[in-house]
């Protein structure tokens, strides 16, 4: 949960000052939040912005595996920007003005929402890419634009519904000397709430989602390299199809590859953050002494390394997708456009 690994990196004693802080902590802290974490979210707003734009052209918008990248770009672009303002927004600081400390309140689990909506639309269009690819009669009927929107809204619902509680966790609170602090209410303080309710979250929105990527990323793998066997066969044949199917077939493997491609990305970005929290959470339940400076430190990469999964979408689109190219081209470069009805 990235609000979780969120107050590991700011480790945030939400009415204390952070004097004392250790020099490998704070140095940490400069370099993520204040150089890195702009810069990674400046590349991946740019190339979110430019997936909108080119995923909601009239040329593919019929397609969708591309409504679903569509609403994952709306989620990271959510995601990158409250991250962003939250890297220099923090509790600790007394003196800034009483909407700064509001804004953290709120913006802190709309952060975990939009990354909670990313995970599953993540899981959703690679189940859907599965299948597709196995079951391509069955996909034409299942694989619509308009049962996407559907399932997306119903994601975006079950998110909502799992997060809501974070909205409660904390309250802003005027000192006796005027000024404002961000305390934990009574209700995020229950044991019973903080075991019970992140072992929740931590199962719907890691266990189950990685288990289901890891399963169904595996077997497109596995079609793919049967695929590119199959195809191989073709080429050497006598009896091989026309070029134009051979080549429409190579694209949607292409597709396939990008979006395996994407799921490794997101598991090797999400499994350190994963770790974490799951120590943490083994260190508290069994009232073990926690290096709580280590744990800040790893908590400011992992977060890094979630941004970072939000940010290089665009890029992999661009690498993979002759078509992403091509209407990326026509879009800034041609006045008319040429109608192509491939997938991405």
């Amino acid at each position: 949960m990235e609000n979780f690994t969120d107050e590991l990196a700011e480790g945030h004693n939400f009415s204390v000052s952070v004097s004392g802080v250790p020099e490998s902590l704070e140095t940490t802290r400069y370099v993520v939040q204040k150089i890195l974490v702009p810069f990674v979210a400046a590349i991946g707003l740019l190339g979110n912005s430019l997936n909108v734009l080119v995923l909601r052209h009239p040329f593919m918008k019929g397609i969708s595996t591309n409504f679903y990248l569509f609403v994952l770009c709306l989620a990271d672009i959510t995601y990158l920007i409250l991250t962003l303002c939250l890297s220099f927004k923090h509790c600790s600081d007394s003196d800034q003005h009483v909407s700064a400390f509001y804004f953290i309140v709120y913006a802190r689990p709309l952060t975990d929402l939009a990354g909670n909506v990313a995970v599953w639309i993540t899981v959703v269009f690679t189940i859907e890419r599965y299948i597709g690819v196995k079951h391509p009669l069955k996909g034409k009927i299942w694989c619509t634009v308009k049962k996407a929107k559907v399932i997306s809204f119903l994601t975006f619902i079950l998110c909502l519904g799992n997060t809501f509680p974070e909205f409660f966790e904390m309250k802003i609170v005027t000192t006796k000397n005027g000024n404002h602090e961000c305390k934990y209410t009574t209700f995020s303080q229950h044991s019973s709430y903080q075991i019970g309710y992140y072992w929740w979250f931590v199962t719907i929105f890691t266990f189950i989602p990685c288990c289901v990527l890891f399963v169904c990323n595996s077997l497109l793998i596995k079609t793919l390299l049967e695929a590119k066997r199959k195809r191989l066969t073709l080429i050497l044949s006598d009896r091989s199809r026309s070029k134009p199917s051979l080549k429409r077939k190579m694209e949607q493997h292409k597709v396939t590859l990008m979006l395996v491609t994407i799921v490794i990305l997101f598991l090797l970005c999400q499994l350190p953050w994963t770790i974490l929290l799951l120590y943490r959470t083994y260190l508290s339940e069994h009232n073990m002494p926690e290096p709580i400076n280590d744990i800040r430190i790893a908590g400011n990469i992992c977060n890094l390394l979630v941004q970072l999964n939000a940010s290089v979408n665009f890029y992999l689109y661009s690498f993979f997708s002759r078509k992403f190219r091509k209407t990326i081209c026509r879009i800034f470069f041609s006045p008319k456009f040429e109608s192509d009805t491939s997938i991405l």
